[in-house]
């Protein structure tokens, strides 16, 4: 069963919706997936998520606002390009890791069971931390590419 989850774009300077991004069709599961991310890229423009809402347990809403790379000094600029820079298109949700090397986010693999249902990345994305071959990775910053049916993971290397 499907459920309408509406991307409304948020003024905090005037406090109020400003304008309707998108309506989609979605299941109950991918909700929460899409919930769970950072950021939304619908028709290449990045939106950064502020907040989401359920009214009723029936109409779902994620506030955005246009992702701006001045306000993370550090890695905002580097996802804005890594968004650009990786083009692969999937027919059906999948994850991509890209990890940063200082400068930049460059694609990675990881030795993770690949998620192939929304409980799955649901998980992926709860966690702040993700172990692999006894690599400890950070998650910095998660985005859902709506044109690309990609779940962007970005990653730091943590030594421990």
């Amino acid at each position: 069963m499907n459920n309408t989850l509406t991307y409304l774009e948020w003024s905090e300077h005037e406090q109020r919706v400003i304008k309707n991004i998108t309506d989609a069709a979605v299941t109950r599961d991918d909700i929460f997936v899409r919930k769970l991310v950072n950021a939304t890229v619908f028709r290449n423009a990045l939106y950064e998520h502020t907040a989401n809402e359920c009214e009723d347990g029936m109409r779902h809403s994620i506030y955005a606002k246009p992702y701006s790379e001045h306000d993370d000094a550090l890695y905002g600029q580097a996802i804005r390009n890594a968004l650009h820079e990786y083009v692969a298109v999937s027919p059906y949700m999948e994850a991509e890791y890209l990890l940063w090397n200082g400068y930049r986010f460059n694609p990675c693999a990881l030795a993770l069971p690949t998620p192939s249902v929304p409980l799955e990345f649901a998980k992926l994305l709860l966690d702040h931390y993700i172990v692999s071959e006894q690599r400890t990775y950070e998650t910095i910053y998660t985005i859902y590419d709506m044109d690309r049916s990609k779940i962007v993971i970005f990653l730091k290397g943590v030594n421990l």
